[in-house]
């Protein structure tokens, strides 16, 4: 186990190389061009719902369902309007997600207010719950130029975990502390 090559080194971690790198590119991606990527996004999600939604169509050709034809129906129509105004879209999404963060925080401050006595850590659920707030807040007031610094920060954080994935891996497999398969295990008789 001491004579670890290069070639041996990819052989046993190929797989685990694909995840990081991947991220990284997205991250690289997301970095440089923000605004493609919220709207290549929102148009690869039009075109998977326009797929699903004609695939549901022509299964149920067969087996007639009024619902789930109706369903399909739809999902062509959503993916349709995903493909056709990407930038509608997303500022929509991003001030609905803003909604429900809004609306769920209220929640969590008022369960936060009904533990008041019963819980010492009173003070630090409302720390949280009025900063998830004011992240409600800026999500549903926010232009999407701004939430395009968000993907541009989102990016930065998928390369830092791409990059450290890759060191962990390769400090894993420096130290020999992974899974060995007995691959290189001869068996003499």
């Amino acid at each position: 186990m001491n004579n670890k090559s290069v070639k041996d080194f990819f052989q046993k971690n190929t797989v685990s190389f694909i995840v990081p790198l991947i991220m990284i590119i997205v991250g690289l991606f997301f970095v440089f061009f923000p605004g493609s990527a919220i709207s290549i996004t929102v148009k690869v999600v039009g075109i998977a719902f326009v797929i699903i939604g004609a695939i549901m169509a022509c299964t149920l050709i067969a087996a007639y369902s009024p619902i789930t034809m109706s369903i399909a129906i739809l999902l062509i129509i959503f993916g349709i309007v995903c493909i056709a105004f990407p930038g509608l879209i997303a500022a929509f999404i991003v001030k609905a997600i803003g909604v429900m963060v809004l609306v769920n925080s209220a929640i969590r401050i008022h369960d936060a207010y009904m533990v008041k006595g019963r819980s010492d850590h009173f003070v630090m659920y409302i720390i949280n719950d009025i900063i998830t707030l004011i992240l409600g807040i800026v999500l549903v007031a926010i232009p999407l130029d701004i939430a395009s610094t968000l993907v541009m920060i989102i990016g930065v954080i998928m390369i830092i975990l791409g990059i450290s994935n890759i060191i962990t891996v390769i400090r894993v497999y420096r130290d020999g502390r992974f899974i060995d398969d007995g691959s290189d295990v001869v068996w003499e008789e």
